[in-house]
């Protein structure tokens, strides 16, 4: 049973339960203190929250089910498949669980079952072909990454606060930039299976310049946003980008900013496995303060 769910990586699907429930709850504040929770749809965000978690349980498995021979090189002591799952069991509950996720995604509604769909057809593609193809496979995984977030709005009845496009992007740009870091880490088994992965086929170099122009991307957006927070009062105006302006208190740039250099920083300097490894948990962590911040942005 333990072998079961660690192969739909346990912490990866609470964080994704997670990040919806946050937003849920934060886009239903009508003050810091005070939640609308009448705001939240139910079981519609049941229904929402379970789709998601349970398409994505599903593509851990599949994706581990055509990783096999890669992970036996990148990943030997944390092997599942053959070891303690069957291939013929793996399968299975990649279907089951698949099939969970559309039957929860079609009762929330046609658009968001069209949805599960989509994404369970693009996650199986991704597993087979595009994962080795380099950015096409990159940028599919962070755009999964932001539409989490985006879709966690079908589980309100009305938003507050627009800060799902916002928040969506910035989970793009820094999943993004996770990935590349990822692939520079596995580089030695997606060789073994001639994988075109950006680092395998431009060098890591070249990598760790991308990673960071991605990162020092994320950067400008928070220091310009917590500029024009700055200015508001002062200026007496409406700021044109309002949502941005209130969703980066500058107490939390002195919290996110500096840990975005600092990844910046571990990405210039990075050169072998154990570094990118590094790199990838401080993105991830990176990414748990950034959720968090949306509880503290204003409502």
């Amino acid at each position: 049973m333990r072998a079961y769910l660690a192969i739909i990586r346990p912490y990866n699907i609470l964080l994704t339960l997670l990040t919806q429930v946050v937003f849920m709850v934060a886009a239903s504040r009508t003050n810091y203190i005070n939640i609308d929770w009448g705001n939240i749809s139910f079981p519609a965000s049941y229904l929402v929250i379970l789709t998601c978690c349970l398409t994505a349980a599903g593509g851990y498995v599949i994706n581990d089910l055509f990783d096999v021979d890669t992970d036996h090189i990148n990943r030997p002591n944390k092997r599942i498949l053959k070891r303690d799952i069957s291939h013929k069991a793996a399968i299975a509950y990649y279907v089951v669980l698949t099939a969970a996720g559309q039957i929860c995604g079609y009762y929330a509604g046609l658009g968001m079952g069209l949805f599960a769909t989509a994404i369970a057809i693009l996650l199986y593609f991704y597993s087979s072909d595009l994962k080795a193809m380099g950015l096409p496979g990159n940028l599919l995984i962070a755009f999964m990454s932001g539409s989490v977030i985006y879709i966690a709005s079908r589980g309100i009845h009305e938003i507050h606060r627009g800060y799902f496009a916002e928040y969506a992007f910035l989970a793009f740009l820094l999943t993004f930039s996770r990935e590349l870091i990822k692939d520079a880490e596995d580089i030695e088994g997606d060789k073994q299976q001639d994988c075109e992965t950006f680092p395998i086929v431009h060098g890591t170099k070249k990598t760790n310049v991308l990673s960071n122009v991605i990162l020092g991307t994320i950067v400008l957006f928070l220091g310009v946003a917590s500029y024009l927070l700055f200015l508001e009062p002062f200026l007496n105006v409406q700021i044109p980008f309002q949502t941005a302006s209130l969703m980066f208190p500058c107490y939390l740039m002195a919290i996110l900013i500096p840990m975005l250099l600092r990844g910046m920083f571990m990405t210039a300097k990075a050169e072998n496995k154990r570094d990118y490894k590094k790199i990838s948990k401080w993105l991830k962590l990176t990414m748990l303060m950034g959720l968090f911040s949306v509880l503290f942005s204003q409502p």
